[in-house]
């Protein structure tokens, strides 16, 4: 049944609904369909003919930094937003390594970057290690070592329901207007193998992460980068909470 009342205040709330999700959760969500989910493609919206092409840094805008906290492989992935385009320049996978390797990876591959660095990741980063600091910690003490320049962290207290991540992932790859929001560079070949080969287990909205190991980290990554950046602010029936 149609919410009236938050039509009258918000007239063109499909209209955003539509730009903003993909459009499976579109069709369901908004205009009531039954849309079956489960046992196929997490990123159903992802194309390599559309999505995949050379992706050159914009010097004036920041390096947008995503880390997944997973010791083997430990995964990032360095983008931009441009005009409202995310624009995923590199991805780094280390096996067996540590916060601190990926920190002096990131620093060999960009030694500097004018228009500072935002760093994202999950929220499981904020828990003590036994050296008795933080995975953020350790990066912004690495930053802050080497002079790197403007640093900002955009950390969740908690991550985004999977559910909701996946889909506004799914939207900014195509969202239901059919519009593409997302380039990939050809070296993100881990990401571009998540796109296309991560998958529900069978008979379910659950991500299947037993079926290779390798698998999810740079799109969990990814994700949220994008959830921080991307994420809408106000939901339906909800008050809108800040994560961090």
């Amino acid at each position: 049944m149609e919410n009236r009342f938050l039509l009258k205040k918000i007239p063109d709330f499909y209209e955003r609904l539509r730009l903003s999700y993909d459009e499976k959760f579109y069709r369901q969500e908004a205009m009531g369909e039954y849309v079956n989910a489960s046992g196929g493609r997490v990123y159903s919206s992802f194309d390599r003919a559309v999505h995949v092409s050379p992706v050159i840094l914009n010097p004036q805008r920041p390096l947008l930094w995503a880390l997944d906290f997973n010791v083997n492989p430990m995964c990032s992935v360095v983008a931009q937003i441009d005009e409202g385009e995310i624009r995923v320049a590199d991805e780094i996978v280390l096996h067996r390594a540590s916060t601190w390797d990926a920190c002096n990876e990131f620093h060999s591959r960009f030694p500097a970057h004018r228009a500072g660095l935002v760093v994202y990741g999950d929220a499981s980063g904020n828990h003590l290690q036994t050296s008795g600091t933080t995975d953020y910690e350790m990066i912004q003490s690495f930053f802050q070592r080497i002079g790197y320049g403007r640093v900002e962290y955009r950390i969740p207290k908690a991550n985004p329901a999977v559910r909701e991540r996946v889909m506004l992932v799914n939207a900014k790859l195509r969202s239901e207007d059919g519009v593409a929001r997302f380039t990939v560079d050809p070296r993100c070949r881990g990401l571009i193998k998540d796109f296309e080969e991560v998958t529900y287990r069978a008979e379910t909205t659950l991500i299947d992460k037993d079926r290779d190991s390798t698998l999810t980290h740079l799109s969990d990554a990814l994700g949220y980068l994008v959830w921080q950046e991307c994420r809408p602010q106000q939901r339906i029936g909800f008050r809108p909470e800040r994560l961090f």
